[in-house]
């Protein structure tokens, strides 16, 4: 599917609104809603929103899914919550001051609304999208990615806690739960007929 006919079909109006964008890290997710925010008025809840400040890390932290470095449960119930009721409030990562925001983020379904993420398309979420597509990515150029955007102190993480990680979520196959796959980091789009 190309970006334009990702713009129809949410612009058909997906019920719910909901919409999911899963992939690897650095597969080209952000992108992709990037590109859609400049054509649609649309929000979008990301995963990276609900990051653990470091310091709340489990001792002797592993690879593991859950994401023991996500506050996956508050990501699971944002995501329930405006599938239930239209609307949710949760509070996001402050990237600046590296601690979870004391200013709470509402979002609501008044228009579409993206989740994006590893892992959004989470079997328990799944039945609460109406539109589900994943990032098809080149596993092999995710760190190269990653360490070309700057990671800082975080490059141990990457290498042995993030995307080891990621790995395991991958075990649970979320392309064949996606309606759509589309191509990205690394990965040639198919010739159109």
């Amino acid at each position: 599917m190309t970006i334009e006919q990702v713009v129809a079909a949410i612009e058909r109006g997906p019920k719910p609104p909901l919409v999911a964008i899963d992939g690897l890290p650095c597969s080209g997710k952000t992108t992709l809603v990037e590109q859609l925010s400049e054509r649609l008025d649309l929000d979008c809840i990301y995963l990276d929103e609900f990051v653990l400040p470091e310091t709340d890390w489990p001792m002797g932290i592993t690879p593991a899914f859950p994401f023991p470095y996500i506050r996956y449960d508050a990501f699971l119930d944002a995501v329930r919550t405006l599938a239930g009721t239209g609307e949710c409030s949760y509070f996001p990562f402050d990237w600046e001051a590296l601690t979870t925001s004391s200013r709470a983020r509402n979002v609501s379904l008044t228009k579409p609304v993206i989740v994006e993420g590893v892992s959004s398309l989470n079997p328990e979420l799944c039945d609460r999208y109406g539109l589900k597509i994943f990032v098809d990515s080149n596993r092999a150029t995710t760190l190269t990615a990653a360490m070309e955007r700057g990671v800082g102190k975080w490059a141990a993480e990457w290498r042995d806690l993030f995307l080891p990680s990621a790995d395991i979520y991958m075990l649970s196959e979320p392309t064949r739960r996606a309606d759509v796959i589309i191509a990205g980091r690394g990965i040639r789009a198919p010739k159109a007929d």
